[in-house]
C-alpha cells in the first residue's frame, strides 16, 4: 500500500494536527512531515499513510503517537543564559520583594520538554533565593509529549545536555549512573511536579490544574509550532494564568511585539522578557475561544479507603429540610451536579468567584455530601486568601471522600504557609500514608496525572522544607 504523501494527504495531517494540537506544518515542511509519519508507520500497525490518518482521527494514541514524533525534545541545561540571568538579577529580586510576607512563589514550564528547563529553574531558585527553605515554591512542568514527561520523571541526562553548564553544577546537583549518564539530585527533583497539558485546548488556566495565578511563566520555544491565530489565543491565556505583575519568558525567536501587546515589555542584557502590568485586574474575564473542541470528561474517583482522616472533623448534614425541593433519581441527581459543578469551575476559570461560590453554596445546600463542591469551595476561598474557610471547606470535602489527594494537599499547603508547622506535619504524613494504598505508578484521582510515587516524592520535599 502507498507511503506516499500526497498533497491532498499532507493538507488533512496539517489540518488534524492544527486542531488536535496546534502544531502547524506550512507547506515547506511537507516533506518533514513525510518523514515524521513514516518513523512511525511500525509502531502504530499502519502499513499506508492514509490507513494511520484513518487510525489517528479515530484514535488518540495513533494521535499522541504521531505529535510526539513531530515535537522536538531538543534541549540542555541552562539554554539561552540571557534569560536565566534575568530570571536571577532581575525578577526573582522582584518576587523576593514583592512576596516577603507570604513566602510563596509559583512558576510554570509550558513545554518542558525532557525536563532541563524546570530543572534549571529548580538549581536557580536553591542558588539565587535567601532562606530557601522557609519559601513555598511551586514549579509546575507540562508538555503534550508523554515521552518527554516520562523521560523528565527520571532525570537522568547525557553529556549534551550539559553544554553550557559549568562542571561544578553539574557535580553539586547531579550524581553519575553509568558512563556519560548523571541523573538529577532526589531533592531537586521532587521539587517538579510534571503532568500532560496541551496548551492548544481550554483547559487553563485553571484552579484545578494548578495553572492559575503563577509568578513566572517560561514557554519557551513552544510558539514557533504554531501558527499565529494560536499563538495569540495561547498567549491571552498565559496572559491570564499570571499574577499582576507576573512573568513572561519567552523564546528569543518568538517575541513579536504584536503578539504581547498587552504586556509590558522589559529590556534586560541580551533577552527581552514580558510582564503583565501591576494594575491588571486580579483575574481577566476575557474569553479565549477555543480553538478545538473542549473536553469535559468526569473524574471517576477509586473507592480508596484510608483510617487517617482526622476524627474532629464536623459532621455533615444528611437530611435535607422540608423546606428544600423533593428529592430527585439519584441518577438525574449526579448529573445534575455535574453540570453545575461545571457552571461553577468555568466561572471560577474566568475569575468570576463570587458567582463560583454561590453555584458552590447551591450545590452544598441542595447536596451536603457532594465532596467536590466542597473542594472547589476550597480552591476559591484560598485563591481569596481567605485561609480559615478554604481549611474548613478541604477539610470536610476529605471527610466526604478520602481519595479526593488534592483537598488534602491544598489544606496541608495552607498550613505550611501560614506558619502551623506541625499540623501541616501531619498532615502531610496522612496523606502519604493515603498514598501508599496506591500503586507507585497509578495516577493520582483529582490531579490531572500526576502519579502516586511522583507526589509522593513533592511531598517529601514539602516536609524536607518544615525542618526537624
Amino acid at each position: 500500500m502507498s507511503t506516499t504523501l500526497t498533497s491532498d494527504l499532507f493538507r488533512r495531517f496539517r489540518d488534524l494536527l492544527l486542531t488536535r494540537s496546534g502544531l502547524y506544518f506550512p507547506d515547506h515542511r511537507q516533506n518533514d512531515l513525510h518523514h515524521c509519519l513514516m518513523s512511525v508507520l511500525p509502531a502504530t500497525g499502519c502499513t499506508s499513510l492514509e490507513a494511520l490518518y484513518t487510525a489517528a482521527v479515530a484514535s488518540e494514541r495513533v494521535l499522541h503517537t504521531i505529535i510526539e514524533s513531530v515535537t522536538v525534545g531538543e534541549t540542555y541545561f541552562f539554554r539561552n543564559a540571557s534569560q536565566f540571568a534575568a530570571l536571577r538579577d532581575r525578577i526573582i529580586p522582584d518576587l523576593i520583594a514583592r512576596r516577603e510576607a507570604i513566602r510563596s512563589l509559583r512558576f510554570w514550564s509550558a513545554g518542558c520538554s525532557t525536563g532541563e528547563e524546570p530543572y534549571s529553574l529548580a538549581i536557580l531558585l536553591r542558588d539565587t533565593l535567601p532562606d530557601f527553605d522557609n519559601w513555598q515554591i511551586t514549579i509546575l512542568a507540562t508538555d503534550i509529549n508523554a515521552g518527554f514527561l516520562e523521560r523528565a520523571r527520571a532525570g537522568v541526562y547525557g553529556a549534551w545536555s550539559f553544554r553550557e553548564t559549568e562542571p561544578t553544577v553539574r557535580d553539586r546537583y547531579f550524581e553519575p549512573v553509568e558512563v556519560a549518564r548523571w541523573r538529577i539530585r532526589s531533592d531537586i527533583r521532587r521539587q517538579v511536579l510534571f503532568t500532560r497539558l496541551n496548551l492548544v485546548e481550554d483547559e487553563y488556566p485553571a484552579v484545578m490544574n494548578g495553572t492559575s495565578m503563577q509568578d513566572v511563566i517560561l514557554c519557551r520555544n513552544v510558539l514557533i509550532y504554531f501558527d499565529d491565530e494560536t499563538i495569540r489565543a495561547v498567549v491571552r491565556r498565559l496572559y491570564r494564568a499570571l499574577t499582576p505583575g507576573g512573568w513572561l519568558i519567552v523564546g528569543h525567536a518568538e517575541a513579536r511585539s504584536d503578539f504581547f501587546a498587552r504586556f509590558e515589555v522589559i529590556n534586560c542584557p541580551g533577552t527581552v522578557i514580558y510582564r503583565k502590568p501591576l494594575n491588571a485586574p486580579l483575574f481577566d474575564e476575557t474569553a479565549v475561544p477555543p480553538l478545538s473542541p473542549a473536553r469535559t470528561t468526569p473524574v471517576s474517583l477509586p473507592n480508596v479507603s484510608s483510617s487517617d482522616v482526622s476524627s474532629d472533623l464536623p459532621a455533615l448534614p444528611v437530611a435535607l429540610s422540608s423546606s428544600e425541593p423533593a428529592p430527585v433519581r439519584a441518577a438525574d441527581a449526579d448529573a445534575q451536579a455535574f453540570d453545575d459543578l461545571q457552571a461553577a469551575r468555568q466561572a471560577a476559570d474566568r475569575g468570576d468567584l463570587e458567582e463560583a461560590l454561590r453555584l458552590c453554596a447551591t450545590i452544598i445546600q441542595r447536596e451536603p455530601l457532594r465532596a467536590e463542591a466542597h473542594l472547589l469551595t476550597g480552591q476559591i476561598l484560598e485563591q481569596q486568601e481567605r485561609f480559615d474557610e478554604a481549611l474548613a471547606a478541604y477539610r470536610r470535602a476529605i471527610y466526604l471522600d478520602h481519595t479526593l489527594y488534592l483537598a488534602s494537599l491544598a489544606m496541608a499547603g495552607i498550613l505550611q504557609r501560614t506558619g502551623h508547622t506541625d499540623d501541616a506535619r501531619r498532615a502531610y504524613q496522612r496523606l502519604l500514608r493515603s498514598l501508599a494504598t496506591l500503586q507507585p505508578d497509578a495516577p493520582v484521582p483529582s490531579l490531572n496525572g500526576a502519579t502516586a510515587a511522583e507526589l509522593q516524592m513533592f511531598i517529601r520535599n514539602r516536609m524536607a522544607a518544615l525542618g526537624s
